[in-house]
């Protein structure tokens, strides 16, 4: 009887809770390559600097932005969540963390937090529409 009475509540707290997760992301359409779109949370946008060692000694200053970049795959029915740091100058990107998830449902079935090295990527490429979708956004948004 007592379970009557609390499934209906837990359930419209975990209703509740997964619509606010999920209101949290502004995923914008960046690109498509066949069944696979590629999207932006333009919410998740920051930007950094960082200090590199050159070949003669000095040292060089990168901007880096980091974002959350959605692939869904639709013949496979699967969302990949990746927070990205990229370098537009030198042409990388490293995944900070990842996860995949069921697109339909949105339960996570993989989840990692190892870092990449950085990855090139190059001027054809889904990840260099990302970027430039990134750069075109306002730069009020939040440093990292």
């Amino acid at each position: 009887m007592k379970i009557g009475r609390i499934l209906p509540l837990l359930m419209g707290l975990w209703l509740l809770g997964s619509v606010t997760v999920f209101a949290a992301e502004k995923l914008q359409f960046v690109d498509a390559v066949g069944p696979t779109g590629y999207y932006v949370d333009v919410n998740s946008i920051a930007y950094t600097t960082e200090e590199a060692p050159q070949l003669d000694g000095s040292m060089r200053t990168y901007e880096l932005v980091q974002a959350r970049v959605a692939v869904v795959k639709a013949r496979t029915q699967r969302r990949y969540t990746y927070l990205m740091q990229f370098n537009k100058e030198k042409m990388v990107y490293r995944i900070i963390s990842s996860k995949v998830q069921a697109y339909d449902t949105k339960e996570v079935l993989e989840k990692s937090d190892a870092v990449s090295q950085e990855l090139p990527f190059v001027e054809t490429s889904p990840m260099q529409e990302v970027v430039d979708y990134i750069y075109a956004q306002s730069r009020g948004k939040k440093r990292m």
